[in-house]
This record gives C-alpha cells, sequence and structure tokens, in this order.
C-alpha cells in the first residue's frame, strides 16, 4: 500500500456553538477544497475544541489542498481562540471501517 499522509489540526474555538458552526462550514466546502482527502474524523477534545485528523493519498495531495486548507482557516477565523496543526507520512493504521488490520507503511511503497 502506497504511503498515506495527514494534517492533524487542534483547534480550540470561542464556543461550543463557533465549533459547531466551523465544522457546518468545513462540511459545505470539504468536497471542493480538500480533492485528495480520503479520510476525516474530527474529535471533540473538550467542550469548545477539537482535534481533526485528514488522511491523503499522497504528499502531493495533501500539498495541493495546503492554500485552500489556510483560506479556509483564514475564513473561519473570527470562530477561533487558538489553533495549530502537524502534517507528515502516516506510517501505521488500523481501522475496520478502512483496512483489514493493522497496516504499516514502508519506504518500499
Amino acid at each position: 500500500m502506497d504511503s498515506k499522509y495527514a494534517r492533524i489540526n487542534m483547534i480550540d474555538f470561542h464556543s461550543g456553538e463557533d465549533l459547531a458552526e466551523a465544522q457546518q462550514r468545513y462540511a459545505a466546502v470539504r468536497e471542493a477544497n480538500y480533492p485528495g482527502l480520503e479520510f476525516t474524523v474530527n474529535v471533540r477534545t473538550g467542550p469548545n475544541s477539537i482535534m481533526s485528523l485528514s488522511i491523503y493519498g499522497s504528499e502531493a495531495a495533501m500539498e495541493a489542498t495546503a492554500e485552500n486548507h489556510m483560506k479556509f482557516m483564514e475564513a473561519s477565523s473570527d470562530l477561533v481562540k487558538d489553533v495549530f496543526f502537524y502534517q507528515g507520512e502516516v506510517t501505521a493504521l488500523a481501522s475496520e471501517l478502512v483496512t483489514d488490520g493493522f497496516v504499516t507503511f514502508d519506504e518500499q511503497g
């Protein structure tokens, strides 16, 4: 299996209502603004915060969404108190939703 790449956003909103609004905004633009995106999961980490994990089919697919992602974050800045993100290669994945067992990714592809 080819390597996947991920962007992890840690976002603290001004309120729970702002968090809900941001998720609605994201749902409205996800398909158009994030081509190559294969999987997203948002985890509510507090009343006003989420961790959002997005997995892409390749590093190029992830990088191709960088400008759209920054524009989305800027357009949602009225809702956001603080945000930071990480991105990198997915080294392993296990999910009954996506894989058959635990899958690791190595440099041989």
